[in-house]
């Protein structure tokens, strides 16, 4: 969780013309993250789009769970499982958790270093000129 919010905010330094990533795609770094989306969107998207996703996720994960409803009867129902049952559980989750935030983290990283590039070839379009 913490490379995941360290990377965001890396991001959110770095990036200080977010409109820049409008309609830009990681097209040339593909296989930076992997895209395991059901639907496919994840692939249609511009940078912009997923910096503004990537920044949601991380206030959300900042914030914790304290705004969901933990007294739902199937809490009731998790309880009376066996112990094995609970750490096969909390195994599952926490695994999944973790790829989840791997491919974040991933996907925060490519977008600092493609917006980096972007500011490249601008500082480099700009030297050009003054010559």
């Amino acid at each position: 969780m913490e490379r995941y919010v360290s990377a965001v905010r890396k991001m959110e330094q770095t990036v200080m013309f977010p409109s820049l990533l409008l309609g830009v795609s990681l097209e040339d770094q593909a296989g930076t993250f992997e895209t395991n989306s059901s639907n496919g969107d994840s692939s249609e998207r511009d940078l912009y789009e997923d910096y503004t996703l990537l920044k949601a996720i991380k206030g959300r994960a900042e914030g914790g769970l304290a705004a969901l409803d933990f007294q739902n009867p199937s809490l009731k129902e998790e309880e009376s499982k066996e112990k094995a049952d609970l750490e096969d559980l909390f195994h599952y989750h926490v695994s999944g958790l973790h790829r989840v935030l791997t491919q974040l983290t991933r996907r925060a990283n490519a977008l600092t270093s493609k917006y980096n590039e972007i500011m490249g070839q601008i500082n480099q379009n700009e030297i050009s000129l003054r010559w």
